[in-house]
């Protein structure tokens, strides 16, 4: 049975041995990803994927909030700063940068201490739904935090290449 994420490049039509080439996934990786509930994909996966997939099915950046929005829509939506919005520009921007980890945890949807994990180097399982979850709540631009992230994705040749495949899964 498809996942969220199988189930969005299937609506797009695009071919996703393409789309996992050029995203620079293990053909069982993106399987996985497909088909099995189990598998979840890290923050640069997804990034790369579904960003891949986008520019394969011709449409245009602003589609990458629809895609999350359709791949995690049970994910929490909570705001991080929307208490401090009464505050003086600089407070809330300090603020803004001395969140404490148990608040962004719990408002994300984290499991406690996770952040602790993750910065120790003792787990490095941080799932693309906490990072989307994390940017929104900071009232990040998803599509714009992970480019900064993970860097710009070019694809010009291989989207005009492929495009005319599109629908021939």
């Amino acid at each position: 049975m498809p996942t969220q994420l199988g189930n969005y490049l299937n609506k797009l039509g695009v071919i996703k041995d393409h789309v996992r080439k050029l995203a620079d996934v293990k053909k069982s990786r993106m399987n996985d990803l497909n088909n099995k509930s189990t598998a979840k994909p890290s923050p640069k996966e997804f990034y790369r994927i579904v960003y891949v997939a986008i520019k394969l099915a011709g449409l245009e950046d602003s589609e990458f909030v629809g895609a999350v929005e359709e791949i995690f829509p049970e994910r929490p939506k909570n705001s991080l700063t929307k208490e401090f919005e009464h505050l003086p520009a600089e407070i809330r921007f300090l603020n803004k940068h001395v969140l404490k980890q148990g608040l962004v945890e719990d408002k994300i949807g984290m499991p406690e201490n996770k952040i602790s994990r993750l910065v120790n180097e003792k787990g490095k399982d941080l799932l693309a739904v906490e990072l989307i979850c994390f940017m929104e709540a900071m009232n990040y631009d998803v599509l714009d935090t992970f480019k900064e992230i993970y860097g710009k994705i070019e694809l010009k040749s291989e989207v005009k290449e492929n495009n005319e495949n599109i629908g021939h899964n």
